[in-house]
C-alpha cells in the first residue's frame, strides 16, 4: 500500500498517543520542517523544543517520548535498521536522543508512520498495539515486574510473532534514571528513556509492520546510491574484517596502547590485562556466533555463552567494547565471565551498562579512599575486581532497592553526598563518561565537554582520528584544531542520527554517500554534502538551544577536576591533562556562540532556526 500523499521517504504522518486520555490522533509531517531536519534525531529536536514547556518534570506525564524513524530507515541503504527514543532525560535534565537497532524502526515505518508521540500517563500498566486493528492500549497484566527478555517471549504468545517491540525492564518500572529501552536485544540505553517509559506506565510498544511501502523520489539513483555504500562497506577493513570478525573490541588493544583506556575509574590509561579482554581472546573463548540487525551485512554484535565456572550457561548478546570497559578495566577486572554475567543481568533488568560500570567504579574508588562506609553499602566491602560486590551492586541497581536507588542516582548525585569525591566523580552534565581517558584524547575530551545528552563518545567521536587512525589521523595531546575536528564530527553524526542509519556504515562510506542517498529518496535536492553537514550542524545547535532553556551553558561544558587538574600518570599520556578553556574558546567561536556558549540570533537566522526559535513554526 502506498501513503495517499506526495512523501518520498517519509510516510508523512505520525501517531499521537495520550496515555492519560487514552486516546490517539495523527498529525500530519510538516515538510518544512523535514527540509530543515530531516527526520529521527532532527525531528525529535524540533517536537521536544516545539511541544515541552520548559523546566518540565522528566518523570512527570507532561513529559514527551518520542520513537521516531528517519527517511532511510526500512529502506535498502546500509544500516537502515534504526529508531531513536527522544525525550527529556531525567538523568540529566538534558536533551536525550538515544538510537538502537533490530526490526522495530523499520516495522514503524511499514506500518505507515514516521514516529510515535507519547504522553500522559495510563492509569495501570499498559502496552501499546499498533497492528491491522488500530492503535490501542492493553493492560500489561503479568508482563508487569519481567525481565526485558521474558517480556517480548511473553508478548509473542500474547500477540503472535511479528511484532516490531519496545520494551522495558524492572529497573524502568521502577523509574531508575539509569534504565534504558530494549528492542529484542539492542537498546536505547543511555539517559533514563526506560524510567520515562516506566512514568508512564507504559511496559512495551508492539507494532505489526503493515502493508506500507516506502516511496522514494528518484528510485534508479536510490539503487545506485546505495550500491555505492553498501560497496564501500564491503571495501572497508573495518566493517568487512575487524567489526564482523572481533566486534567492537577489535579496538580495545590499540585504545590500551595510546593510553586511552580508563582504568580503575579513569585513574590510569592503561590496564595491565587488557590482552585477556582483546577482541580476539573473546572470538576464542567466549563467542559462539555472530550477530546482526535487520537488513545489516557487519554483523558487529556477537551472541556469548560462558562454558565453566560460576556463571557456566550464561548467555547474551555482546558485550561490546564499552560494557568490556566498563565491568572490566573500569572496575579492575578481567574475568570475561564475569563480564558476561554482568551484562546479562543488566540486560534482564534493562540498565545502561556504562553508567552501571562507571557508578561501581566510583564506589570503588570512594571505599579504597575512605570516602565511604559499608554499612551505607549493604555491608559490601568493594576492593578493585571484587565480583561478589559488582555483582551485589548491579542485582541492586536492577532491583531498586534501597541500595540499588542510592547507586541509580548516578555518580553526579553520589559524589555531592560524599564530600571530596567529586574531583573523580566521572561524568559530564550528570552523564557518566565511556571508555576514552579524556586526558590522552584531546578531542575527545572537548567532545564529552560538549555533547548535548552529557558525557557521551557518539555525538562526536574524534577517537576515529586521534586513537584510530582513520581520515588521516591527529595527534591526540595535541589542542590545536581539535576544536573544528569535534565540530566536523558532531555535525557529521546529527546528520546519520537525523536519517536514522548506523553510525558504523560511515567506517565505509561517507557523507558524500548519504547525501546522495538522501536526496534519492527525499527528493529535497541537497546540492553536495556541505548542504547536508548544514543540516547537522541545524540540528546540533536547536538541541543545544533546548538545554540553553532548561538552564544548561558554559559552566556546565566543563569535565571532572581528574580530568583538569591530575596529570595522566602513565602512557604516552603521561604527565597531561585537558586543556579545556583554549579549546571550547575556539569552539564557541567557530560554532558562532557567545562567550557563555549560547547561539547568537546571527547564527540562528543564518541556519534557518528564527522560525523555529520565534515560534512560527
Amino acid at each position: 500500500m502506498v501513503m495517499p500523499n506526495d512523501w518520498y521517504g517519509f510516510m508523512g504522518r505520525l501517531l499521537e498517543a495520550d496515555l492519560s486520555k487514552g486516546s490517539f490522533s495523527q498529525r500530519e509531517l510538516d515538510p518544512r520542517v523535514t527540509r530543515l531536519l530531516l527526520g529521527g534525531k532532527g525531528l525529535g529536536a524540533y517536537l521536544l523544543y516545539n511541544g515541552l514547556k520548559p523546566k518540565t518534570d522528566p518523570l512527570s506525564p507532561d513529559n514527551m517520548i518520542l520513537f521516531l524513524t528517519g527517511p532511510l530507515t526500512g529502506t535498502i541503504a546500509p544500516g537502515s535498521n534504526r529508531f531513536c527514543v527522544v525525550t527529556k532525560s531525567p538523568h540529566t535534565g538534558t536533551f536525550l536522543d538515544s538510537h538502537c537497532g533490530g526490526s522495530f524502526g523499520p516495522a514503524l515505518k511499514y506500518a505507515g508512520y514516521d514516529g510515535l508521540i507519547v504522553t500522559g500517563r495510563a492509569e495501570q500498566p499498559s502496552v501499546l498495539v499498533v497492528d491491522g486493528g488500530g492503535p490501542r492500549l492493553m493492560p500489561a497484566g503479568e508482563l508487569w515486574g519481567t525481565t526485558t527478555a521474558a517480556c517480548q517471549d511473553k508478548l509473542d504468545r500474547l500477540l503472535g510473532e511479528g511484532y516490531g517491540k519496545v520494551v522495558i525492564g524492572p529497573a524502568g518500572e521502577r523509574l531508575s534514571t539509569i534504565a534504558g529501552v530494549y528492542s529484542g536485544t539492542r537498546a536505547a540505553g543511555r539517559g533514563g528513556a526506560g524510567a520515562v517509559m516506566g512514568s508512564k506506565n507504559l511496559k512495551a510498544i508492539c507494532v505489526r509492520a503493515g502493508s506500507y511501502t516506502i516511496r522514494v523520489a528518484d528510485p534508479a539513483e536510490m539503487r545506485r546510491a546505495c550500491w555505492t555504500a553498501h560497496r564501500m562497506v564491503r571495501m572497508s577493513e573495518i566493517t568487512v574484517r575487524s567489526l564482523p570478525m572481533e566486534g567492537t573490541c577489535n579496538i580495545l588493544e590499540t585504545v590500551n596502547q595510546a593510553g586511552a583506556l580508563p582504568t580503575r575509574n579513569f585513574q590510569t590509561g592503561r590496564f595491565e590485562s587488557s590482552e585477556a579482554l582483546s577482541g580476539a581472546r573473546w572470538r576464542e573463548e567466549v563467542w559462539i556466533r555472530d550477530s546482526a540487525c535487520f537488513g545489516c551485512s557487519i554483523a558487529c554484535s556477537k551472541i556469548s555463552r560462558i562454558r565453566e565456572g560460576r556463571f557456566s550457561g550464561d548467555s547474551t548478546e555482546g558485550p561490546d567494547y564499552e560494557t568490556v570497559w566498563a565491568f572490566g578495566p573500569q572496575c579492575g577486572n578481567s574475568d570475561k565471565s564475569l563480564i558476561v554475567h554482568l551484562e546479562k543481568l543488566c540486560d534482564d533488568y534493562g540498565i545502561d551498562t556504562i553508567s552501571a560500570g562507571n557508578i561501581i567504579g566510583f564506589v570503588m574508588e570512594m571505599y579504597e579512599r575512605g570516602m565511604i562506609r559499608p554499612e551505607e553499602i549493604g555491608g559490601m566491602r568493594p576492593s578493585w575486581g571484587d565480583a561478589e560486590a559488582m555483582v551485589g551492586m548491579v542485582e541492586a541497581m536492577g532491583r531498586m532497592d534501597e541500595l540499588g536507588s542510592m547507586l541509580s542516582r548516578g555518580v553526579k548525585r553520589l559524589s555531592e553526598e560524599h564530600p571530596g569525591s567529586g574531583a573523580f566523580a566521572m561524568h559530564v552534565k550528570g552523564l557518566e563518561l565511556p571508555a576514552y581517558a579524556p586526558r590522552a584524547s584531546k578531542g575527545m575530551a572537548l567532545a564529552y565537554a560538549t555533547s548535548d545528552r552529557g558525557g557521551c563518545h557518539l555525538r562526536g567521536y574524534p577517537a576515529m582520528q586521534e586513537l584510530l587512525g582513520m581520515r588521516g589521523g591527529a595527534d591526540p595531546l595535541e589542542t590545536k584544531g581539535k576544536a573544528q575536528l569535534v565540530i566536523d564530527s558532531q555535525d557529521e553524526i546529527a546528520v546519520v542520527d537525523s536519517c536514522d542509519i548506523c553510525l558504523f556504515g560511515t567506517f565505509g562510506f561517507t557523507l558524500r554517500e548519504i547525501y546522495r542517498m538522501v536526496n534519492a529518496a527525499t527528493g529535497y535536492g541537497f546540492r553536495n554534502a556541505a548542504d547536508l553537514k548544514v543540516l547537522g550542524e541545524r540540528v546540533f545547535n536547536l538541541t543545544r538551544l533546548f538545554n540553553q532553556r532548561e538552564g544548561f551553558a558554559r559552566k556546565d561544558d566543563t569535565l571532572p577536576k581528574r580530568c583538569l587538574e591530575e596529570p595522566m600518570p602513565d602512557g604516552p599520556g603521561r604527565g597531561h591533562v585537558v586543556e579545556l578553556d583554549v579549546m571550547l574558546n575556539e569552539y564557541y567561536s567557530i560554532r558562532g556562540w557567545d562567550e557563555n556558549g549560547i547561539p547568537t540570533r546571527a547564527t540562528i537566522e543564518r541556519l534557518g532556526l528564527g522560525p523555529i526559535v520565534d515560534g512560527d513554526l
